[in-house]
């Protein structure tokens, strides 16, 4: 399924019409009508118009066009997300934001356009915008500007992220850009580039929808007249609530992936840099005069000169996320679970945790691994 874009040039078509007055500040709650859309597996389908409408109720502020009134924060996104039909909440880590957007979530992407960007489309919007400011402020261009995007995932097209400055009514930008995760962190982390953020996941918010439960193979552009536009997107506030996950899960086929990508992996290697992590710890632990001493030196070692704790902590952590998420999509009590409904929750969670594993044995990996921290 294609991600389809909503397009925040199209939040007022009285407004698109006005050339040079107009101002598109509309980024955030174009990008939630877009995410609402996809989380519902297209049950409902907004546009940016309602995104706007929604914002409105939800905060009581009114946007008025041609004006930068309209920039919002992830906390407002939030809001305007739950009158749209969905729920919405911070990531935890970039694991858990993976992990739901493969159970058919949609990703809000706050970012600071297009500082540390990949080569990838972003629009032809865009591309007048870094025109503009080549010409007229180059320091305006190195400096990006706040905004407000959208992502997803699925197995036929992989992941997909989409800008609200596309043009929906344009064939080639009806749909969000294809990207890989490398790219889509990178687009992520440019608020963390620009000084705003301390992590990439922290620009994340997660979008669900009870009206789709998805499958886990995982989870918007104009004539512009000749005037400098302005976008507008205020920081994040903290906000959590409990995620829900996306239906038609097609786990057995997952974890069967996950299960021969380790087959794949180089064994005699990874247990020699094992062997040889182990024998350094030992090492370590030998001033300690008492067995309990011993093992808690030996495993402060492992952990302070690798990377596998975290390994471990990911997996569990997304192991439990994808597996509750899961039952509670599909309306199983998590009290009251049988054998098949078991093995489908289980085999979710494997599937998801095992992702993380097999990253870790990636030698060309640097999140996880054996190999020592630096």
């Amino acid at each position: 399924m294609q991600y389809k874009v909503k397009s925040q040039l199209y939040a007022d078509v009285e407004a698109q019409l006005k050339g040079s007055k107009q101002i598109l500040d509309d980024c955030t709650w174009s990008s939630c009508a877009a995410a609402v859309s996809w989380a519902s597996g297209y049950t409902v389908d907004y546009t940016a118009a309602q995104g706007v409408a929604a914002f409105e109720k939800a905060t009581g502020r009114k946007d008025k066009q041609g004006v930068s009134d309209a920039g919002g924060s992830l906390a407002e996104a939030v809001k305007t997300i739950a009158v749209l039909g969905g729920k919405a909440r911070y990531a935890k880590s970039w694991a858990d934001a993976v992990a739901a957007a493969k159970g058919g979530a949609a990703l809000m992407v706050w970012v600071q356009q297009p500082i540390g960007y990949p080569d990838v489309k972003i629009s032809a919007w865009h591309d007048r915008w870094k025109k503009w400011w080549t010409k007229t402020n180059p320091a305006h261009l190195k400096a990006g500007y706040g905004h407000m995007t959208s992502a997803a995932w699925c197995e036929d097209h992989g992941w997909q992220w989409a800008c609200p400055t596309r043009d929906e009514k344009v064939a080639a930008e009806k749909y969000g850009v294809p990207v890989t995760e490398e790219q889509l962190k990178q687009i992520a982390n440019s608020k963390v580039k620009a000084g705003k953020l301390a992590a990439d996941y922290k620009a994340l918010l997660i979008v669900t929808h009870p009206g789709k439960v998805a499958a886990p193979a995982p989870v918007v552009a104009p004539v512009v007249a000749q005037v400098a536009p302005t976008i507008n997107v205020e920081a994040p506030r903290k906000h959590v609530e409990v995620p829900k996950v996306e239906s038609g899960t097609k786990t057995p086929s997952e974890l069967d992936s996950a299960v021969k990508a380790l087959e794949k992996v180089d064994w005699a290697s990874i247990g020699a840099k094992g062997l040889a992590l182990a024998g350094d710890a030992a090492e370590a632990a030998k001033k300690e005069k008492t067995i309990m001493g011993k093992i808690g030196a030996w495993l402060k070692y492992i952990a302070d000169n690798s990377k596998i704790d975290e390994m471990l902590l990911d997996a569990v952590r997304t192991f439990l996320t994808v597996s509750i998420s899961v039952a509670l999509g599909l309306g199983i009590p998590l009290l009251d679970i049988n054998g098949g409904d078991f093995r489908t929750i289980v085999s979710a969670g494997l599937a998801s945790a095992l992702q993380i594993v097999v990253k870790a044995l990636d030698p060309n990996s640097t999140e996880y691994g054996i190999q020592k921290k630096k």
